[in-house]
């Protein structure tokens, strides 16, 4: 439950209902005012924002600047799992009780897009809870904000049961008018797919999501649900352990596989992206050369297409001519219950890579354990999915290409490391220019590319079940936002 541990899609999900940021996303993405009713910039690096009046957190004390202040430098301490969304901030000061100046190190006109995932908490909340700052969720870390929740948004944490269910409930107190007539929600992890429709269908559920795409038309097919459906902003690609001596997870002894090039690409040049977005994802998929999505800012819609072959022979003299004529066994961390048929793609990219010598064993977890054993960096190769949800480059350029420094690169697991991706990552965030910003995320990605940094793979299709009653607005970012849904 706090909003500065988890840069997790699910997690985002539920705290955007209960926290929220100086301003927020409507129904079609757009920016718009949230806590702060305006905004000016009476320099290029100051923007300064007017707090709405009279705003209360759940626990009906009043949002002043100060909890503002508290809250963004928060979210740039080292604990925390959201400073790439305050990645150019350098200060943040009360002006006066209502008014706050952001102050960033340099001129950024894409700072707007980072602040709707900067919660505001209570800083007298906080402190009277030992919650100064973030629990790290990698060190399996927790403190008060853990389990317990104080925001100002318009749902209250009623119940929280992990891994069994949140409920959240209406927020009588809340500043804006409810475009919703949900007055509660419960939210249930059901990790099988069968299980999840097989719930909805009978009225157990009013909506579920995801929905595993060979029982779109079984949903559709029943009366009385529907299916929402549309693209993404998501890739799925493999990342690989590139920095350690020996693999933690594999036969190799002594040396590391997946520290040559030859063998990344030859990794990559057995996978036929193609046959998976076929066969397992119904052609709801975009295959994709690079890690992040199209119709994200900055990027170059042409960088889109697969730069290498699907080529079994290639791929076989790479890891001969590396050193691994007869491959070698390795271990797949995979979810089970986080994208879409996720353990089923997992399963045919063994087969593929068998076909290669490379034998691998696939360990299929839910969400919850998967992303603390691979954020600890306790995997040596793994299926992984991001989503930009600012819908900038640079988020996706800095959590998963930037050296993983303590500061750039938390979730760049397999540690690929690259000083000159680095500093052309430094200039996306710096650069005012939109085509001159889109040449240097064009660069970076090239040589990520030609690196083998990941192996990307696809950008992932949405499919979203409900009742026929339930009106709800399809979001690309995958976030169901109770604000945009009304049962009849």
């Amino acid at each position: 439950m706090d909003p500065d541990a988890f840069n997790h899609g699910p997690t985002m999900t539920v705290l955007g209902h209960i926290y929220e940021g100086l301003v927020r996303r409507d129904r079609e993405q757009r920016i718009e005012p949230a806590l702060a009713q305006s905004w000016t910039q009476p320099a290029p690096t100051v923007w300064r924002f007017r707090l709405r009046e009279g705003v209360r957190f759940h626990d009906g004390s009043l949002l002043t600047a100060d909890d503002v202040v508290f809250s963004l430098k928060r979210a740039m301490t080292p604990e925390s799992d959201m400073k790439v969304f305050a990645a150019s901030i350098a200060d943040v000061k009360a002006v006066d009780a209502t008014t706050v100046d952001v102050v960033t190190e340099f001129p950024n006109a894409a700072l707007l897009q980072s602040l709707p995932e900067l919660k505001v908490m209570s800083k007298a909340w906080a402190e009277k809870n030992g919650a100064l700052r973030p629990a790290d969720m990698r060190q399996k870390s927790e403190n008060f904000a853990t389990r317990n929740a104080n925001g100002t948004g318009p749902f209250k944490l009623s119940v929280r049961e992990p891994d069994v269910r949140t409920v959240l409930v209406a927020h009588t107190g809340w500043w804006d008018k409810p475009g919703t007539n949900i007055t509660e929600a419960t939210m249930v992890k059901i990790s099988s797919a069968a299980t999840r429709v097989a719930a909805l269908l009978s009225g157990e559920l009013d909506f579920a999501y995801p929905i595993p795409l060979q029982d779109i038309p079984r949903v559709e097919a029943s009366t009385g649900y529907k299916v929402l459906q549309g693209p993404e902003i998501r890739n799925l690609f493999l990342s690989m352990d590139q920095a350690s001596p020996e693999l933690r997870y594999a036969s190799v002894k002594g040396r590391n596989p997946f520290a040559d090039r030859r063998v990344r690409l030859a990794i990559y040049q057995a996978i036929d992206i193609e046959a998976i977005g076929k066969r397992i994802l119904r052609d709801s998929a975009v295959p994709t050369g690079i890690l992040v999505p199209r119709g994200v800012n900055s990027v170059d819609a042409a960088m889109v297409a697969r730069p290498f072959p699907y080529d079994l022979a290639a791929a076989k003299k790479l890891l001969a001519d590396a050193g691994y004529p007869t491959g070698f066994e390795v271990t797949l961390d995979c979810t089970n219950d986080r994208y879409v048929n996720d353990e089923q793609v997992c399963t045919a990219i063994a087969g593929m890579l068998s076909r290669i010598g490379v034998k691998v064993a696939v360990n299929a977890l839910p969400g919850a354990r998967f992303f603390t054993k691979v954020g600890a960096g306790d995997s040596s190769f793994n299926f992984f999915g991001y989503t930009p949800v600012n819908l900038d480059a640079y988020n996706t350029l800095n959590v998963m290409m930037a050296t993983r420094d303590g500061k750039a690169g938390q979730w760049n697991v397999g540690r690929y490391s690259n000083p000159e991706v680095d500093r052309l990552i430094g200039q996306v965030l710096t650069e005012m220019d939109p085509q001159a910003r889109t040449r240097l995320v064009t660069q970076a990605m090239t040589l990520h590319r030609n690196d083998v940094g990941h192996i990307p793979l696809y950008q992932q299709g949405l499919a979203w079940g409900m009742r026929k009653n339930v009106d709800a607005a399809l979001q690309s970012d995958n976030r169901v936002n109770l604000r945009f849904i009304n049962v009849r």
